[in-house]
């Protein structure tokens, strides 16, 4: 009767606390493996999101110190000497826009018939902050390059510092909170300083100050007519 009672199996109670023990252990693995990948997934995301972010920053930065007041012909025929603009018509943004001309567009041995100033605009379209560039500044017939910098963007927003005293003196002399506007219609003069102000989805609102490459680069022939805008890009 002993030897009976040892060789008989598990009873179908023990079998089924087994397999629910197993089921368990199987259930929390593949809910800790799940919450893992979702958390590498935001991970990413969020490194991405923040590279893009900064990415976008130093693109802005780079370009506004490289900015030039140069008389253009964005039409072909009709001179403009606004150097930079917000006016959201230029380039059909969704929510804000910068435009201006820029110096360093690489032309090594001016072996491309153009000079090295390009024409940038930075938009928003569809919740996605581009920056546009043109090869030539008085020819924008072309389809511009659209860059995609950093996406999830609600709003962009633009002022501009007009400088209260003399171009040399730094910025923190000059008052700088009374000096900002929400449109630059100044027309043979840069602002001393602009102000961008970014709504994100990720980072809600972030705003930053740079000061421009050339608050007055205004030659005399710029104010008596622009002769140097000609349309061979010089």
């Amino acid at each position: 009767m002993a030897g009976s009672r040892d060789a008989r199996g598990f009873t179908l109670v023990e079998v089924l606390v087994t397999m629910a023990i197993f089921a368990l252990i199987g259930i929390v693995s593949f809910t800790v493996l799940d919450q893992m990948s979702k958390t590498k997934t935001q991970s990413e995301d969020a490194r991405e999101q923040l590279q893009s972010m900064q990415f976008s920053w130093l693109m802005i930065e780079q370009d506004l110190r490289q900015a030039v007041g140069k008389p253009t012909r964005p039409n072909g025929t009709d001179v403009v000497r606004r150097y930079v603009s917000s006016d959201e018509r230029l380039a059909e943004s969704d929510s804000g826009l910068l435009a201006l001309v820029k110096s360093g567009y690489d032309n090594p041995g001016l072996l491309l018939p153009r000079a090295e100033l390009q024409p940038v605009i930075y938009r928003v379209r569809e919740g996605v902050l581009e920056r546009i560039s043109y090869a030539y500044v008085n020819d924008r017939s072309d389809e511009p390059a659209a860059q995609p910098l950093m996406t999830g963007v609600e709003e962009f927003n633009v002022r501009f510092f007009r400088a209260q005293q003399s171009a040399g003196d730094s910025l923190q002399n000059q008052g700088i909170n009374s000096g900002w506007q929400g449109s630059w219609d100044t027309e043979g003069d840069m602002p001393l300083a602009i102000e961008i102000t970014v709504v994100s989805k990720a980072y809600g609102e972030i705003r930053r100050q740079f000061l421009t490459g050339t608050p007055s680069a205004v030659s005399s022939n710029d104010r008596e007519g622009g002769e140097n805008a000609n349309q061979n890009e010089d």
